[in-house]
């Protein structure tokens, strides 16, 4: 049986595996506090953002081991049949919800923790877990995001009890536990350490994780500001700056070409994918005056210059006839060290090792590879 040799290590693996089967943006709903741990390095893996996926079991008063329901955040439950057996009156079990959902309300608090109903719409949502036992918690969650509009649902688990797995499917989600068990007690030999997690850690992993806003934690929240660029004939260039929410130093992109300007649709989704991916990005108009690339090299040292942005860590993407500008930049900058081009001119002489997307048309499928490559090589560049 395979085990793994911590969270962080089951996470890791599990990005690996979801990597090539996501197509679009996703976002990692993880449940406090291992499913945290676990979801942090599978975010990584699919430059995606993280929050906290509110769900929590339901336990006898006396036994609170035996597990005879789950919660959401909406104050909504699960039942086993076996609550059933129980002799559980229904205002036992809602007093007993009543005493979960005051704990979620906590968890609300102290994590930061946004509603994800925004976010599910556009992205594939994955919830993480570091097991899958009897499934409720999970099931939870998934009736939960499926209320707040979610299409499709990724189960993503290190291990699981196989009868559990297979309820979860039959609810509809996609669900990828490379190791299935057959019994609960099984689920423990998964694993060589399984050590608490802190609320602190999770806060902290949830505040790099871009869109919670933990207490007692000042973080930017993402959105765009107004630069000015200045070029040697005094020609001001527009461009938007927009650096992702949590915690930095982020690495940066400059993006120019036609159709990307600021305030264009797809520059707009742009940015706000490599701001989900941790990158801040620059989004230049090219509007004559000094040589573009002397535009660039501006953006360039704006971002450098920024305490928020790694200097070592930047990248550039130039679609159409901005590419040869960025490209005559970056092969002399050795502040660039991830390059990408759409719809390059015929004549174009393009770098290797750059990433190219010869159709001129940046839909949502373009927007998400362009940010993974250029997230990988750059993120790759911190560790």
């Amino acid at each position: 049986m395979t085990r793994y040799l911590d969270r962080i290590d089951a996470g890791r693996r599990l990005g690996v595996l979801l990597a090539p089967r996501i197509d679009g943006p996703a976002v990692i709903l993880a449940v406090p506090r291992g499913g945290v741990q676990v979801g942090a390095p599978v975010a990584e893996a699919l430059h995606a953002p993280m929050l906290p996926l509110l769900v929590r079991k339901v336990g006898l008063p006396e036994q609170p081991k035996v597990v005879v329901g789950a919660i959401d955040a909406d104050g909504a439950m699960v039942i086993t049949e076996d609550a059933k057996d129980c002799g559980l009156l229904p205002a036992e079990m809602e007093s007993m919800g009543e005493d979960v959902a005051i704990r979620l309300t906590n968890w609300r608090r102290t994590f930061g923790a946004p509603d994800p109903a925004s976010v599910v719409r556009t992205h594939t949502a994955v919830i993480v877990d570091d097991a899958v036992i009897t499934g409720l918690t999970t099931r939870a969650g998934i009736e939960y995001l499926k209320r707040r509009g979610a299409e499709r649902i990724v189960v993503a688990v290190p291990c699981g009890v196989a009868s559990a797995l297979s309820m979860l499917e039959g609810l509809g989600a996609e669900v990828v536990a490379p190791v299935r068990v057959e019994k609960a007690e099984d689920i423990p030999a998964c694993f060589v350490h399984l050590p608490e997690v802190t609320s602190e850690e999770v806060a902290f992993l949830l505040a790099r994780g871009g869109l919670s806003q933990p207490e007692g934690m000042e973080l930017e929240p993402s959105d765009d500001r107004s630069l000015r660029l200045v070029d040697a004939k005094a020609v001001a260039h527009k461009a938007l700056l927009r650096l992702p929410s949590g915690l930095g130093p982020w690495p940066g992109v400059v993006l120019a070409g036609r159709g990307t300007e600021p305030g264009t649709s797809a520059g707009d989704a742009m940015a706000i994918r490599l701001a989900e991916a941790g990158i801040a990005s620059v989004r230049l108009a090219l509007e004559g005056g000094a040589a573009e690339e002397s535009v660039v090299e501006l953006a360039l040292d704006v971002l450098s210059a920024r305490p928020e942005i790694d200097p070592f860590r930047l990248g550039a993407i130039g679609v159409g006839l901005a590419a040869p500008p960025l490209v005559d930049v970056a092969r002399h900058d050795k502040r660039v060290v991830a390059m990408g081009v759409v719809s390059p001119p015929g004549n174009m002489e393009i770098p290797s090792g750059a990433l190219v997307i010869e159709d001129g048309s940046l839909g949502t499928l373009e927007i998400d590879r362009a940010a993974r490559w250029i997230g990988d090589r750059l993120h790759a560049r911190a560790k």
